[in-house]
């Protein structure tokens, strides 16, 4: 702990949650591989070498004088999750890593528009393309399991990024479909695509209660990561965001039930439509943007919900040190005040991120984040 610290690092991050004034912005650095580049493993090692890349993990925390919440080792579970989200083999093609080459969707239409029906009677299961790799998913699981993660995050005294996920049925269908027909899909038959949407609503949750079950700690602030992509404003329209709200306010609402924080991680622009998301208990939703304004997000959202995220991947990968601690100064400056705010990458950090580019935001919470008490 610095000497003008006074809190530990799940204490910082509680009170931002808590939409609270900690001792400082918690610096909360979501990674997905940067690990390997800055420890001299490739990407490949990191993701299947599961063990390794804990070890890689607790380096870079060392490295850089810890940070403020563990976003994770290895992303390889979501790549061989029998839950149907876009990551999974299981429904899409994915190239895996190779050296340092990283993961690569290939996109193509899996299903036809002749298949909604099919989807409204049986939901995701028909789309099941390897089923066998659920085999390779749980000897995974086994691996993870025998990581000394829990007792590590008890010595650091930190979060966990987020401990169960979702995504909504809107965001599934859109990769089934591929994307310029799903876009086309919501102009022609619009309500065909909402009849899906509902219709599978029910299979998603059931993989969320199951998380619940296995990863539920009580007493314990957790995060549930609620990640969307496809219906951001730079793609539709606000008027055709409005068909898919009232599904993603009721798999919100049914987190919430279960005691679990909203971590919404929204990949590309929904400044537009922030104002849908002011219906929520304070305290209970956070933020993880990525090119949504930030410091609009703060002045509709700032009462009620935590932010972090923005911080672009041109700015953390290929800008300068001074770059860096100019953009994050700015960001903490314009968003820290009332707490309620972390500083972070616009979705992941980059897998070939500088280290002196690290350095640098962890340095700028240190020279810029401190509140007066």
């Amino acid at each position: 702990m610095e000497e003008n610290e006074t809190m530990t690092p799940r204490e910082r991050v509680e009170a931002a949650l808590a939409i609270k004034e900690p001792d400082r912005v918690p610096f909360t650095p979501a990674f997905h591989c940067a690990q390997a580049r800055l420890t001299g493993m490739t990407i490949e090692e990191f993701f299947f070498n599961i063990p390794k890349s804990f070890e890689a993990t607790k380096k870079v925390w060392e490295m850089f004088g810890g940070f403020d919440i563990y976003s994770g080792c290895s992303p390889i579970l979501g790549y061989y999750a029998p839950i149907p989200n876009s990551h999974s083999q299981i429904y899409f093609d994915w190239t895996l890593p190779k050296g340092n080459i990283p993961e690569q969707m290939h996109e193509r239409e899996i299903m036809k528009r002749e298949d909604y029906d099919l989807v409204i009677q049986n939901g995701f299961t028909p789309f099941k393309r390897r089923p066998e790799l659920q085999r390779e998913f749980g000897k995974m699981i086994v691996q993870f399991s025998k990581l000394d993660t829990v007792s590590w995050l008890k010595e650091m005294d930190v979060m966990t990024l987020s401990e169960a996920f979702i995504e909504p049925p809107v965001d599934m269908i859109s990769f089934l479909r591929s994307f310029n027909k799903f876009l086309t899909d919501i102009i022609e038959i619009p309500e065909k695509v909402v009849k899906a949407c509902e219709a599978t609503e029910e299979e998603l949750l059931r993989s969320l209660d199951l998380q619940f079950q296995a990863f539920r700690r009580k007493e314990a602030t957790q995060m549930c990561l609620f990640g969307f992509s496809r219906i951001a404003t730079n793609f539709i329209s606000p008027k055709k965001f409005d068909l898919f709200w009232p599904h993603i306010k009721r798999i919100t609402e049914y987190i919430l039930k279960n005691d679990f924080i909203v971590q919404y991680h929204i990949d590309n622009d929904y400044t537009d439509v922030l104002e849908y998301f002011t219906e929520f208990p304070k305290g209970k939703i956070m933020f993880h943007l990525d090119l949504t304004d930030i410091f609009k997000a703060k002045e509709i959202l700032g009462d009620r919900a935590c932010l972090m995220g923005n911080v672009p991947p041109q700015i953390t990968g290929r800008g300068s040190p001074k770059e860096v601690e100019d953009y994050c100064k700015k960001q903490i400056e314009g968003c820290m005040e009332g707490g309620g705010y972390m500083l972070g990458s616009a979705c992941v950090l980059p897998d070939e991120i500088p280290p002196a580019n690290l350095k640098a935001m962890k340095d700028c919470v240190m020279k810029y984040g401190f509140y007066r008490k």
